[in-house]
C-alpha cells in the first residue's frame, strides 16, 4: 500500500458521504486506502462502503467533545500505507494531490488551499456565485486580490509513516482538551510541527515540499458571518444544526 488517507470525523455524516463519492469518482490505483475515524459522533458514523475500494471505518469511543490528534493516531496505527495523508473533513483532496504523493520521494508534502465545495454527487465546485451563496466572504475574496486562495493549513499534509511513528505521532497530553488545544500556547498540531522542524534542522527529515492545490469549504474566517458549521454539515463542539442544506439526502 502506498497511501493511507486518514480523516477524523465528528458529526459530519453527510459530508463523509460526499467525500466517499468524491474519492470513488477519482478511479484511483489499488495502492490507496481510505480510513475514517469516528471521534465520538452522535449517532455513531455508520455508512455503507458505497463502492469505494480499500475503505475502513474505526471508532475512538471517546466521549469528549473532540480529540482529533488521538483519532489521527488511531488511524495511523491501522494504516498500511507508506505515506499517511491526513486531512480535515472540511478540506477536499484533489486527485492531483494524491497522485503527487504517490510519486513522492520526500518526507512531507504540504498543499495550498483554494475555495471549493462538493456538490451532492461529490464533484468539486468553484463557481464564484455558488461560493457566495454558501456564505463565502466577498470582503475576504477582495483581500485575496479576487483569487480563491485560502492559504495553507497545517492539518492537511502527507507524511512518510516511518517519520510519523519515529516522532511519536500526536502527543496524548495535547489531545485531551476541547478542540485539540493542550494549554494556552500549545496544541497537538503545533507540537507535532515543532518536532518535524527539529528533525529537518538536524538533517534526519527532509524539508517540506509543496504539492498541488487542494480545496476548502468557505467556513470560519472565509465565511461572511464567521460560521464554522454552514448547513450543520461539519464537526461542531456546540453540535449546531445550522440551516438545512437544500436537497439534503
Amino acid at each position: 500500500m502506498k497511501i493511507s488517507v486518514v480523516i477524523a470525523v465528528l458529526n459530519s455524516h453527510y459530508i463523509v458521504k460526499l467525500q466517499i463519492r468524491h474519492f470513488r469518482a477519482m478511479h484511483l490505483p489499488d495502492d490507496v486506502e481510505f480510513i475514517f475515524i469516528d471521534d465520538g459522533s452522535n449517532p455513531p458514523l455508520k455508512l455503507p462502503h458505497m463502492g469505494l475500494k480499500n475503505l475502513s471505518f474505526y471508532y475512538t469511543n471517546d466521549k469528549r467533545a473532540w480529540t482529533q490528534g488521538l483519532a489521527r493516531n488511531l488511524g495511523a496505527s491501522k494504516a498500511k500505507g507508506e505515506f499517511l495523508f491526513f486531512t480535515d473533513i472540511d478540506h477536499i483532496i484533489s486527485k492531483e494531490a494524491i497522485m503527487a504523493v504517490r510519486e513522492f520521494d520526500g518526507d512531507r508534502m504540504v498543499f495550498p488551499r483554494f475555495m471549493g465545495i462538493l456538490d451532492r454527487y461529490g464533484n468539486v465546485i468553484q463557481d464564484l456565485q455558488t461560493l457566495f451563496d454558501w456564505g463565502y466572504s466577498k470582503a475576504y475574496w477582495r483581500r485575496r486580490w479576487h483569487t480563491l486562495s485560502g492559504g495553507y493549513h497545517g492539518n492537511t499534509y502527507a507524511v512518510r509513516k516511518t517519520i510519523f511513528d519515529q516522532i511519536g505521532g500526536y502527543y496524548k497530553e495535547f489531545c485531551e482538551s476541547e478542540f485539540h488545544v493542550g494549554g494556552r500556547w500549545m496544541s497537538e498540531e503545533r507540537k507535532f510541527n515543532i518536532k518535524m522542524s527539529h528533525g529537518v534542522g538536524r538533517g534526519w527529515i527532509k524539508p517540506d515540499v509543496i504539492g498541488p492545490p487542494i480545496y476548502v469549504y468557505p467556513l470560519g474566517k472565509f465565511h461572511k458571518t464567521g460560521e464554522h458549521n454552514p448547513y450543520g454539515l461539519f464537526h461542531s463542539l456546540s453540535m449546531e444544526q445550522g440551516t438545512p442544506l437544500p436537497r439534503l439526502e
